[in-house]
């Protein structure tokens, strides 16, 4: 009986690339205009869908269902259908990450996920150079994503990590602008150093990493009071954008 269900929810590549993009897709839709289209998202899902004919993919309501999954998920929003809109409700609270089978979709938001996590606690904005160096990202990340006593990344992770985590426009979490980075010369050599993106600052809660970070760590709250006290003032300039939002779309200024 358990076979036949996991062939059901077992998602292929493209569904999971199609889930990725469509997730990062309702994240910047709300941040900027507060709901989603369903129309919006039909153009993006039949324009995904038609560039292989030969490719099969899930409907896109069984699609969606995956994607709010994962808001919910990482973000903590709760999906809400209202005719041709869905909004989103922010339950505040975090649930448990199975890392059973992971999907690729997954993974790569475990990774950003932690990413973010890293970068928000371990920047110094006092220091003249705040951001995290690409070196010591990948150092932390190789620590505490691999399995194993030796802690090494292999070939499929560590081309992942590339793919996502790079000094470059082209990597998936610049891109998408979850992730910033700036270049220096420190000693004659080249040093690049990631701080949040626009997107990250704009949607993911800060408040939320710190605590996971305390918990992982078992670090007592003292040690973390100058993290928390920035994660509490960007989370308000968060609440205090949205609200700007609402009262724009109540007056038409946004549609």
């Amino acid at each position: 009986m358990s076979e036949p269900e996991d062939d059901a929810t077992q998602t292929t590549r493209e569904e999971d690339v199609l889930s990725y993009e469509i997730y990062f897709w309702i994240v910047r839709s709300i941040n900027e205009k507060g709901v989603v289209k369903l129309s919006d998202l039909r153009k993006l899902y039949q324009k995904s869908t038609t560039k292989d004919k030969t490719v099969q993919i899930r409907p896109l309501q069984e699609i969606l269902k995956l994607v709010n999954d994962n808001l919910l998920h990482f973000q903590g929003w709760s999906a809400v259908m209202q005719d041709d809109r869905i909004t989103y409700v922010n339950l505040e609270r975090k649930m448990t990450f199975n890392l059973a089978k992971p999907s690729e979709t997954e993974r790569i938001l475990g990774l950003l996920e932690i990413t973010l996590m890293y970068i928000f606690v371990a920047i110094k904005p006092s220091a003249k150079s705040p951001g995290v160096t690409h070196d010591e990202l990948m150092a932390y990340l190789e620590a505490t994503t691999t399995a194993g006593d030796d802690h090494k990344l292999s070939q499929v992770e560590t081309e992942l990590l590339k793919k996502l985590i790079s000094p470059n426009a082209r990597a998936e979490f610049v891109k998408k602008g979850y992730l910033s980075y700036s270049k220096s010369v420190e000693n004659d050599e080249e040093v690049f150093r990631y701080e949040w993106g626009p997107t990250s600052r704009q949607s993911v809660d800060p408040v939320q990493l710190v605590q996971m970070f305390q918990k992982m760590t078992g670090m007592d709250s003292n040690q973390l009071k100058e993290q928390f006290k920035r994660a509490a003032e960007l989370k308000a300039q968060q609440s205090l954008a949205i609200e700007d939002g609402v009262v724009l779309m109540k007056r038409g200024q946004i549609k």
